[in-house]
């Protein structure tokens, strides 16, 4: 495992200058860092291209007072820390993977390999992404001056990272070719994907909200809302035309987040094993339904969705 962090310093050259260089613009571009963040932006559906990149470099470089949407301004104002973090990120890249290691394999079992090369970028909205890949990619902009939401970040994005053996892997896309399936892996599949990945995050206790704002105390608190999505996305796949405007309104990040706690609190992590291991999100949304009813306290799942579920 390595960390490379050329991503961040091809623009912090760009940003130290008082005047737009075209050819520092150029070989950020033409850098496989440059590519990827390109090629993010673009599966994302987002209007961004290297055109949109240097016009919006260029006003951060010129005008000091300039905020860009994709947050350069931010690297800017903080060069000297910047490079400060960036230092203390080589040179304690050890401590920082033990660290991260120790955290996911609370929730993961030993015998799952996990060992991206972790690539930082600049730019966007997202704190990182990585998705049963070698790699792990984090926006440092994101956590500037905060090296424990960076390694709380690199924790969730390793939970993505984990290795599966190809047979799995074959099975899962198999299964999600059937469209029927597909809205279901879309939903209960998603949610207890980034639900398991927040729970390495962030443990048990939540303290402090997602720097990105993923999942966060407010949201947390508008949990009933959330259910009442996730429990109309499901009835459109129940009755067999799956509308995906709802299903990609649900916060799978604080719906999974609350159903993963409840389900490690009870049962640890053999449950939820079910999911992370084999793909296999029924046993465990039955669990945290039985749970509920064990506890006394509502699934919040509808009744016709909560007898639609535990007849799978």
């Amino acid at each position: 495992m390595e960390i490379f962090v050329d991503g961040v310093e091809y623009i912090l050259n760009i940003l130290e200058d008082d005047k737009f260089d075209d050819k520092k613009l150029k070989k950020y571009l033409s850098s496989k860092e440059g590519k990827l963040f390109l090629k993010h932006e673009k599966e994302l559906r987002r209007k961004t291209n290297s055109l949109t990149i240097e016009e919006e470099l260029r006003k951060v470089v010129e005008d000091e007072n300039y905020k860009d949407p994709y947050e350069f301004y931010i690297l800017k104002d903080n060069i000297e820390e910047v490079k400060k973090n960036l230092q203390f990120i080589k040179k304690n890249e050890d401590i920082i993977f033990e660290n991260v290691l120790k955290q996911i394999y609370k929730y993961i079992p030993e015998s799952i390999k996990v060992d991206p090369n972790i690539v930082l970028y600049a730019g966007g909205v997202d704190g990182g992404f990585a998705i049963f890949t070698k790699n792990v990619y984090i926006n440092f902009i994101k956590y500037i001056g905060n090296i424990d939401e960076f390694e709380k970040i690199l924790a969730h994005e390793f939970y993505h990272a984990r290795q599966i053996p190809i047979g799995k892997k074959v099975s899962l896309i198999l299964k999600m070719s059937f469209y029927s399936k597909k809205a279901l892996y879309d939903t209960l599949g998603r949610l207890l994907e980034e639900g398991i990945a927040s729970l390495v995050e962030h443990g048990t206790d939540f303290v402090r909200d997602d720097p990105v704002g993923t999942l966060t105390h407010r949201e947390i608190l508008f949990y009933k809302e959330h259910f009442n999505i996730l429990n109309r996305a499901l009835l459109s796949i129940k009755n067999g035309k799956p509308d995906y405007n709802l299903i990609y309104k649900i916060n799978v990040y604080v719906l999974g987040y609350i159903i993963s706690k409840t389900i490690y609190e009870r049962e640890g992590t053999s449950i939820l094993n079910k999911w992370t291991v084999d793909f296999d999100y029924k046993i465990p949304i039955k669990k945290y339904i039985e749970i509920c009813e064990i506890e006394g306290k509502p699934s919040e799942f509808d009744i016709d969705v909560e007898n639609w579920i535990m007849s799978m």
